[in-house]
C-alpha cells in the first residue's frame, strides 16, 4: 500500500466537462486534490466561499458568462496573490496584464500541466497574499 502526501487544492475552471475530467485526473495523479468550476462566475463564486482552501487556480480563458481573465481579476481582488494558470485552445497566450504565473494550451498533457503547478508552487508567495492551508 502506498500513502500519497496531499499538495494541497487546485481550482479547476473550464466550461468543457472532458477538459474538466481530463485535466482533475491529471492533476489527482499529481497528489492534488481539485474542486471544479464550470465557468468564470462559478469560479469567482468558490474562491469566495472556500478562502484560503485553493493553493492556485488553473483556467481557461474563453468561457461563457464570465472569461478566465476578468474572473482572474476578481479573484485577485480576493486575494493578491492568488496563483494562476491560464490554459487556452488557442496557441494566443493571455496578455501581460492578467497576470497569468503560467499558460498552457490544450489539449493539456500530465507531465506538462503538474510540471507547470509545481513550478508555479515552488514560486515564492507575494507579501501580504494568503497561503491556502
Amino acid at each position: 500500500m502506498s500513502l500519497k502526501t496531499n499538495l494541497g487544492t487546485i481550482l479547476l475552471v473550464d466550461d468543457e466537462a472532458l477538459v474538466r475530467k481530463g485535466a482533475a485526473a491529471m492533476l489527482n495523479a499529481g497528489n492534488y486534490e481539485v474542486l471544479e468550476a464550470v465557468d468564470g462566475l462559478d469560479a469567482v463564486s468558490k474562491y469566495q466561499a472556500y478562502p484560503g482552501v485553493f493553493r492556485l487556480v488553473v483556467m481557461d480563458i474563453s468561457m461563457p458568462k464570465l472569461n478566465g481573465i476578468l474572473a482572474a481579476k476578481r479573484i485577485r481582488e480576493l486575494n493578491p496573490g492568488a496563483r494562476i494558470i491560464f490554459i487556452s485552445g488557442s496557441r494566443l497566450t493571455a496578455p501581460p496584464e492578467a497576470g497569468a504565473d503560467g499558460f498552457l494550451t490544450k489539449p493539456l498533457r500530465g507531465k506538462d500541466l503538474v510540471n507547470c503547478v509545481n513550478r508555479v508552487l515552488r514560486e515564492p508567495v507575494p507579501p501580504g497574499a494568503r497561503r491556502a492551508e
